[in-house]
């Protein structure tokens, strides 16, 4: 089963999808639908690919205006949605509503090779440790970078471990700077603490390519597409 947070970049999200498809077929795709202006919808190049949406376009399951309020203290910038958070949250709502293992994969991806390798019990999670450093504070944030993850669920639940934890939010509760937070950030701390078994593998180097740097800000990412095509498209 692969989990991909979809936020207004249905044209990526199809491309990742099908690149999947491409290089390991038959995998359960759960789309977890955040977009306020480009949701996804299955389209005629979708057609017998295992998909699910989950809709939260209308925050009917989430609903991250109210969620937002119970930080008063954070900072808002322009052009700061907090994205980074709500796809932590968006995590941990999967995670508190399946119990199946899963890969949770970055919409701005495309996948080169078989990932089924990486579907191993014998870990808590298979990914990449990044390092974000976070210059206003002066300190650096280890990650598990979430462009490929996997994440086992029965460990997971059975340590009680969580992808989003509310009382380490940087980029909301700033004011705090003894509360370090990033994508994947308490993740792999609580993993850590625990001293689970892990598995750092560099993915973007075996096994995506990424195109990153805010891709849903991008409204034209057809050049990177096309650039990539024989790993998502259909031979001309």
């Amino acid at each position: 089963m692969v989990v991909i947070i979809h936020y207004n970049t249905p044209t990526l999200t199809a491309a990742c999808i099908r690149s999947l498809e491409k290089h390991t077929p038959g995998t359960h795709v759960i789309v977890f639908d955040n977009s306020n202006k480009r949701p996804f919808v299955l389209t005629e190049e979708l057609a017998g690919i295992d998909i699910e949406i989950i809709d939260n376009t209308r925050g009917q399951l989430i609903d991250f205006d109210a969620w937002l309020k119970t930080f008063p203290d954070r900072e808002p910038s322009p052009g700061n949605d907090y994205g980074s958070a709500k796809h932590c949250y968006s995590v941990q709502w999967i995670m508190d509503h399946r119990k199946r293992p899963f890969m949770l994969m970055d919409s701005d991806v495309l996948i080169r090779k078989d990932i089924s390798p990486l579907f191993d019990t014998d870990y808590v999670w298979i990914g990449h440790v990044g390092n974000n450093t976070k210059r206003r504070f002066g300190f650096d944030v280890k990650k598990v970078d979430p462009f490929l993850c996997y994440i086992n669920m029965p460990m997971v639940r059975a340590y009680g471990i969580r992808y989003f934890n509310g009382q380490k939010m940087w980029n909301l509760v700033s004011k705090r700077p003894e509360s370090r937070y990033d994508t994947g950030a308490w993740f792999y701390e609580d993993c850590d603490r625990h001293h689970l078994p892990t598995k750092n593998v560099d993915v973007k180097k075996e096994y995506i390519h990424h195109l990153g740097h805010g891709s849903w800000r991008d409204k034209n990412p057809m050049a990177w597409l096309e650039k990539y095509r024989e790993l998502w498209a259909d031979p001309l």
